[in-house]
């Protein structure tokens, strides 16, 4: 490169890596950013016990572990700092971007090679994902080395080459596959040199963690024990979106429940504790029954999520970047996506290429290979980001090639490449119907937003997001779960009508649930409805009858309407259901005192005094019956 040239690298770099820094900053001190959530959640506490409690751990990995590992290796080094591990992410973010530059000038030039690096520098999934606690960008990152050293002269490339596909198999599973395409399309050419030393840099970056699990196991698992239940999770009769959608035998689909759950429900069924790798093949014997018997519907489920993979709408996981552009300046800006204009220019250099098609036959397969072994799960925004660096390079191709044609007077094949676009464009931005995209609006975003609120103290801010959220899916406001956290934060807010309606819900929705109605309970006493309180107390014991609060309740209820005997013997019948809880023989010990019955109150007063030591109360009980007696 010429010393213009390097100049224009450089000056790409630093600003591409100053936008993804503008957006760690912008976020900072925002929803999500020091206590994350879902995955990243996950992702966090198994950092921290790498870092401090147990580097190897005691079962087959369930996750990919690249990148759990490597935020717990800065943890043990630098401390859990969430903001600087975001900036060192944004760091190897931009070093993936100089190896997409690098591949391409290697390969198609220098005009090409900074188109392209400007293209991915400013497409807004990727600024992202770089700053974000989730292993994606490092499967960008794997695919971009892997482009790297496809580009080289060395005849030790293709050991590279696979290595840097293996490293990408510990992000995603799935990547494997593009390894061994790219083996047995090298083997088809009777090129097998480079076709075996595909293979062993492959599975030199894989060996270790199937070393791992075998040793900790003794079991062979390559990677991890995931492949079945996301297949199933892809594939089995309750799934015909091709959406994510968990089985409903899961308690929730977050991380911390679906390894269990899938482990509970296969153990259930086959009557005998299973091995992790059994338990795979179980799940993915499971879905490959369901595909072939139902094979007109795995076509049709299929062809659905093909449709999402080349959408232009961003199916949002667990953090949606459409609904955090409301916390960042950088999100906020006209940057590139997916449906403008990187798939449709991407489509045009497919089409210019065509007619080298030995040049780029490699791209090609690798593109399609990574689709192919998506289609088969369920789509996810985050899941196709591997494919962008293809689409970058073809896109880039584009505007050079078409450009470079168009200078040349050659203005039939640039007219046929802006058709292609425009078509792509069309299609890739036609919204998809609810049957097939999902909703598209932000209502698992407010919900989460609401759950971090309500964790963080924010009650207010956790009922405005969780409305917002129940408005937009009314089904919501049907489990238990979701109305009792919004009850509780309309309560903690000050909103004592609005907790009263939504624990009465929670409290029909669940009808074994004590607590709802107890909460419902206390709102009636508070506002001296004694008689009410009384019932919902009543219907707290009944649901649970060690609900020490439910008893309290109950007893404080009927002194309201003065109905002291019942209130004492409810107050025994309490503390004979929980014998450990001070609260109620303090409450009997003052009733007592009241009906100057001075024994009594001084047994009662002893017996707090033996489970809470330093009771002030109950000392002053204790010392001002025994003076009585005296």
């Amino acid at each position: 490169m010429s010393p213009r040239e390097r100049a224009g690298l450089g000056t790409a770099l630093v600003l591409a890596f100053a936008l993804r820094i503008g957006l760690v900053l912008s976020l900072e001190g925002d929803p999500f950013f020091y206590e994350p959530i879902v995955d990243s959640a996950a992702y966090d506490t198994w950092a921290h016990e790498i870092a401090t409690q147990d580097f190897i751990g005691k079962k087959v990995f369930y996750q990919d572990p690249l990148y759990p590992y490597g935020l717990g290796i800065f943890y043990a080094v630098f401390g859990r700092d969430l903001l600087w591990a975001r900036l060192v992410q944004c760091l190897l973010g931009t070093l993936g971007l100089w190896m997409l530059f690098e591949g391409t000038r290697r390969t198609l030039g220098y005009r090409t090679a900074i188109v392209a690096l400007a293209i991915a520098a400013l497409y807004k999934t990727f600024v992202f994902f770089d700053g974000a606690l989730l292993k994606d960008f490092l499967g960008v990152i794997a695919v971009e080395a892997a482009i790297l050293f496809w580009s080289l002269d060395s005849k030790w490339k293709w050991l590279g080459f696979g290595a840097a596909l293996g490293v990408g198999t510990l992000v995603r599973g799935n990547m494997l596959l593009l390894a061994l395409a790219a083996a047995a399309f090298l083997a088809a050419r009777r090129e097998w040199k480079p076709a075996l030393l595909t293979l062993a840099g492959a599975a030199a970056c894989v060996a270790p963690a199937t070393i791992r699990n075998l040793a900790v196991s003794g079991e062979f698992v390559p990677t991890t024990a995931q492949l079945g239940p996301n297949l199933y999770t892809g594939n089995n009769e309750e799934n015909t979106s091709g959406r994510y959608r968990p089985p409903s035998f899961l308690r929730e689909g977050a991380t911390e429940f679906e390894e269990p759950g899938f482990r509970k429900e296969a153990e259930r069924l086959n009557r005998r504790p299973m091995k992790a790798s059994e338990i795979d093949a179980y799940w993915r014997g499971r879905a490959v029954d369901y595909i072939t018997s139902h094979f007109g519907t795995f076509l049709g489920v299929t062809a659905k999520r093909t449709l999402m993979l080349l959408n232009a709408y961003e199916i949002p996981d667990d953090q949606d970047p459409a609904f955090m552009a409301r916390f960042s300046w950088v999100l906020q800006a006209p940057l590139l996506t997916f449906g403008l204009f990187v798939a449709p220019l991407a489509a045009a250099g497919i089409y210019l290429s065509w007619a080298e098609r030995g040049r780029f036959a490699m791209l090609y397969l690798l593109l399609a290979a990574y689709g192919f072994s998506i289609v088969f799960f369920f789509v996810f925004a985050r899941y196709r980001m591997p494919l962008v660096p293809f689409l970058v390079i073809f896109a880039a191709h584009a505007i050079v090639k078409g450009a470079k044609l168009r200078d040349y007077g050659m203005r039939q094949v640039p007219r046929a490449a802006a058709a292609v676009f425009l078509v792509t464009l069309a299609v890739v931005n036609i919204p998809l119907p609810e049957a097939i995209g999902g909703h598209r609006d932000f209502r698992t975003a407010h919900a989460n937003l609401g759950l971090y609120y309500s964790r963080s103290g924010k009650f207010q801010e956790a009922v405005t997001e969780l409305e917002a959220s129940a408005k937009l899916d009314p089904d919501r406001l049907r489990h238990a779960g979701f109305v009792w956290t919004l009850a509780d934060a309309s309560e903690r807010s000050g909103q004592e009508i609005k907790a009263f309606e939504h624990y009465e819900l929670a409290s029909q929705l669940d009808p074994s649930a004590a607590e709802a109605s107890y909460k419902v309970g206390t709102i009636y006493l508070h506002r001296d409805m004694h008689a009410r309180a009384l019932e919902k107390f009543k219907e707290t014991i009944r649901r649970d009858p060690n609900h020490a609060a439910g008893w309290q309740g109950l007893a404080d209820a009927l002194l309201g309407i003065d109905r002291k005997a019942e209130a004492m013997e409810v107050l025994a019948a309490g503390t004979k259901a929980c014998p450990d809880v001070w609260g109620l023989r303090l409450s009997r010990a003052r009733l007592f005192l009241g009906l100057s019955m001075w024994r009594e109150a001084r047994v009662e007063a002893l017996e707090v005094l033996r489970l809470s030591p330093n009771h002030a109360e109950a000392a002053r009980i204790r010392d001002e019956a025994a003076s009585r007696l005296r």
